[in-house]
């Protein structure tokens, strides 16, 4: 099975979704510290300070990690997704449970041209993310003639 890896563009797609995630738990966190006046007392300011401070090394460093850690392959039985940053997951998905295939985007995704692949069996969803538009619709199209194909070998042994 051979495994693919992101374009370079889903990098960037990482760095900019972390970094918004970041600002507004640091906005929220910022929110609440003011409105309740607990900068006045120094342990919540000191943890308020490490808390931002473990946010952004975060936001620096886990975008490449992700990024080198994802991986996915597709084969005749199976879609193999590995991902993950501190916890290593993954997900295998039987293509012959496939129930639906879909494409989908968000904002984001949008902004630098990516997309994702969700596949929904009747045990839940996994998606294929960061792909450029054009690959997400050769998957997509892939996975629909194997499903049919299936289908069909299926009705014949009936």
């Amino acid at each position: 099975m051979k495994f693919h890896t992101l374009s370079k563009k889903a990098m960037g797609c990482m760095y900019t979704a972390t970094l918004l995630g970041i600002a507004i738990a640091a906005a929220i966190l910022t929110f609440i510290m003011y409105y309740f006046s607990l900068f006045s007392y120094p342990i919540l300011s000191a943890l308020y300070a490490f808390l931002i401070l473990t946010l952004a090394i975060d936001g620096i460093f886990s975008p490449p990690f992700r990024c080198r850690r994802y991986r996915y392959a597709i084969d005749e039985e199976c879609i193999d997704i590995k991902e993950g940053y501190l916890w290593l997951e993954e997900h295998i998905v039987p293509i012959e449970r496939l129930h639906q295939i879909s494409i989908a985007q968000g904002p984001i995704d949008r902004m630098f041209g990516l997309t994702k692949v969700i596949v929904t069996t009747a045990g839940g969803e996994a998606a294929i993310r960061f792909l450029e538009y054009e690959k997400a619709q050769q998957i997509a199209e892939s996975l629909k003639k194997k499903i049919n194909q299936i289908a069909q070998s299926q009705r014949l042994e009936q």
